[in-house]
């Protein structure tokens, strides 16, 4: 026992005597410093100089080595003491001085130097390099080149420099072979295929659409999810997405395995009201549902907004509205809906903040706001406000974000544009079936000095007519609501075998009223209307040999709450315009014109229901008869399916129009985008229109003059987008016409700019 007891002792001691000896002091005196070349010596010294004349320890040279290695600066350091002197060695980090990419052809080198994140004069990083070559190969993924390689080499050169060389080889476009669905039982194959992004190559798929992207993973799992979601299938998953690699590495098969569940009915539409007395009755006229109908998340969507749209019109403004799923009966594939309607804490607006607008003026987006700081929040309001800066047709789009901030109850809103090219100068030549070929040249500029200013200058010439035009608008004259334009123009047109020649100017005050858009304008016109050595016409138009003047004044009201100027998918326009000739000139009539079109979305906006109408008149005054130039003419768009001027009074000499004093027409169409499946940008219509124009001041030798019967036509339109420019196909077919009429069943046209 006491020899075990001894060694014990001993062992402990022996512990003791080394930990001491691990733990030596050492005086340092001075110190030296091997192996920088491009980091000063001052550097190092202002960590180290601390310990001179001081006794050091193991751990403070631990640290002093780790204070060197955080600044990045080097790759190797060694720091070690010997008698009095404390030595640091080091191995200096490279600096990089170039960065070179070779093999690259389809990304530029500019746009691979944005992606490695590596800039000249950083410090070489082994991590950041490894980080840029998967940059690399992930950027051409997204474009489809899945088997592109990337090798860098290093370059040493003095100074502790390096040049780094990226050799690239990019690889082939990856295309889908085939697409394969497994678990599907309700769809086919063919319209799942519809519904994804990733298509499969095809002679037609022209422009990327049948490449394999991985990124179109999520998206293709998500639109999957929508689709069946949208059709009650609540259940649906995507239980695999694998892409298998042909062995010729040419493209990939892709496999996806469906579970599509059931689709449930709503057996009950449930309505907890915590907003306001309004009876149950009437807020389920809100609703989109009834018991029995399929579930769909297009529906709950378009009845929050229908709800928060009733509630917001009787003068509650802070809402909030959701949905639960309630008795859910896998059995009978049926559950309940219900929709909770609380009063949201109330918000006041402290700023609005735009960004993106880099040329356009702050107060020219502003000024289209229908909510302004310290206001209320208004989510209707606001709604309006991003529509009307749409419309204005300066920004590829609009956003909005909602911020909250420090203070309960008061709200920032974000407005990020994007802003477009508003100045263009543009050259065309295109086709058309019924006017045939056309020339355009002109130059525009939609926002002029980033004001809100229009300025226009056209050429439009045609086998039919030719048309200039110079033109101001100014939307806010001195940053008031009131607009003032002006236009300088000639515009000569071939109507059978007569050429009328009308040269003139107008300008015009605008203003708006509530959501109308006022404007009072005068116009002076001279017209001519001459005819060819050929002319077989009888008739008389009231300008023979003549120079009419025609000086008038006019006022017209409008509105427009439609969604897009170009392409309207809901909404209406409306507009009436009065003109009365005779202050000064020659003319001397009263013309008056109205017009009204809406948009419809239905079945969630996959197609777009609109009808029309026009109506026109115009009557002498003081006994001063119409002459040509000043009637109305309908054009091969009037009523479709009929010609250029193929409706309305005719010569008895020649058959050709000679314009009358009243018309309307009336359109009808159904439009969907999404009939022909598929990413070939093609909409197709269905239409019908009608119309008629008839009175002439001159009648003899006139035929049709009093005919205001209707001219009814039915149809099918396909416009399609291309690369080559926009193709547009109509076919028109009357079915009721009169025997003078002129039909024209088919109208193509094409054109494109640059």
């Amino acid at each position: 026992m006491k020899k075990t007891n001894s060694f014990l002792i001993f062992l402990i001691i022996l512990f003791l005597k080394t930990s001491i000896s691990f733990s030596n002091d050492y005086l340092i005196k001075k110190v030296e410093i091997k192996g920088n070349k491009r980091i000063p010596e001052s550097y190092i010294t202002n960590i180290t100089n601390r310990y001179i004349n001081k006794k050091i320890t193991d751990e403070e040279i631990n640290l002093i080595t780790k204070d060197l290695y955080q600044s990045d600066f080097f790759d190797d350091i060694s720091v070690k003491v010997d008698n009095d002197t404390l030595f640091v060695e080091v191995i200096e980090t490279p600096i990089i001085n170039e960065i070179y990419f070779f093999g690259n052809s389809f990304l530029t080198d500019e746009q691979l130097k944005d992606i490695v994140k590596i800039n000249k004069r950083d410090t070489f990083s082994k991590n950041k390099l490894n980080q840029a070559i998967e940059n690399i190969k992930l950027l051409y993924s997204k474009t489809g080149r899945n088997f592109a390689k990337v090798e860098v080499s290093k370059k040493d050169l003095s100074q502790s420099r390096v040049n780094l060389l990226f050799e690239i080889s990019e690889g082939e476009l990856v295309k889908v072979n085939k697409i394969n669905f497994f678990g599907n039982k309700v769809f086919s194959n063919n319209k799942l295929k519809s519904v994804i992004l990733t298509k499969e190559s095809s002679f037609y798929r022209l422009f990327g659409s049948s490449v394999f992207k991985e990124e179109n993973i999520t998206l293709d799992k998500n639109l999957l999810k929508k689709f069946y979601f949208r059709r009650g299938f609540v259940d649906f998953k995507v239980m695999s997405y694998k892409r298998e690699l042909l062995p010729d590495y040419s493209g990939y098969n892709i496999n996806i395995i469906l579970n599509e569940g059931k689709s449930f009915v709503v057996n009950n539409v449930l309505i907890q009201n915590e907003l306001s007395d309004t009876s149950k009755n009437e807020i389920l006229k809100q609703v989109f549902f009834k018991t029995g109908d399929s579930f769909d998340e297009r529906a709950v969507e378009e009845s929050k907004k229908q709800l928060n749209n009733f509630f917001e019109k009787d003068g509650f403004t802070f809402i909030k509205i959701n949905h639960q799923i309630l008795n859910k009966d896998n059995k009978n594939a049926t559950l309940d809906l219900k929709f909770v309607i609380t009063e949201a804490v109330k918000s006041y607006v402290r700023r609005i903040n735009i960004t993106g607008n880099t040329r356009t003026l702050d107060k020219v987006i502003r000024r289209e706001l229908l909510i302004l700081e310290g206001d209320p929040f208004n989510g209707q309001n606001l709604r309006e406000s991003i529509n009307s800066l749409k419309r204005l047709g300066y920004f590829k789009s609009v956003g909005v974000n909602i911020l909250k901030t420090d203070t309960p109850g008061v709200i920032d809103i974000e407005l990020k544009v994007v802003e477009n090219l508003t100045g263009s100068f543009s050259f065309g030549i295109g086709y058309d079936s019924v006017e045939k070929t056309s020339f355009t040249i002109g130059l525009e500029e939609k926002n002029f000095l980033g004001k809100g200013i229009k300025t226009r200058i056209s050429i439009n010439s045609s086998e039919k007519s030719t048309k200039y035009n110079i033109g101001i608008t100014e939307p806010y004259y001195q940053d008031t609501p009131l607009s003032l334009s002006g236009d300088i123009f000639d515009q000569q047109r071939e109507v059978g075998q007569k050429d009328i020649d009308l040269t003139g100017i107008e300008i015009g005050l605008g203003f708006r009223l509530s959501d109308y858009r006022n404007r009072f304008g005068y116009r002076y016109t001279t017209s001519k209307t001459t005819t060819d050595d050929n002319f077989t016409g009888t008739s008389t138009s009231g300008e023979e040999g003549i120079e009419i003047e025609t000086s008038l004044i006019n006022y017209s009201i409008s509105s427009n709450n439609t969604d897009s100027f170009l392409n309207p998918t809901k909404g209406e326009k409306k507009s009436v315009k009065i003109s009365m000739a005779g202050v000064g000139g020659d003319a001397k009539f009263l013309k008056t014109e109205a017009a009204f079109k809406q948009y419809i979305p239905f079945s969630y906006g996959d197609y777009i229901f609109s009808y029309g109408t026009k109506l026109g008149a115009i009557s002498s005054l003081e006994d001063e008869k119409v002459t040509s130039s000043n009637r109305f003419y309908f054009n091969s768009n009037s009523v479709r399916g009929f010609d250029l001027n193929g409706i309305g009074p005719r010569d008895n000499g020649n058959d050709n129009a000679v314009g009358g004093n009243k018309f309307y027409t009336g359109q009808v169409e159904i439009k969907a985008t999404k009939l022909i499946p598929g990413d070939l940008g093609i909409d197709v219509s269905m239409f019908s229109d009608i119309g008629s124009l008839w009175d002439t001041d001159y009648p003899s030798n006139v035929k049709g003059i009093n005919d205001s019967s209707p001219r009814v036509s039915a149809g099918v339109a396909v416009y399609w987008n291309t690369a080559v420019g926009p193709l547009s196909f109509i076919w028109g077919w009357p079915i009721s016409e009169e025997s003078y009429d002129k039909d024209n069943n088919f109208k193509f046209s094409i054109g494109t700019s640059f």
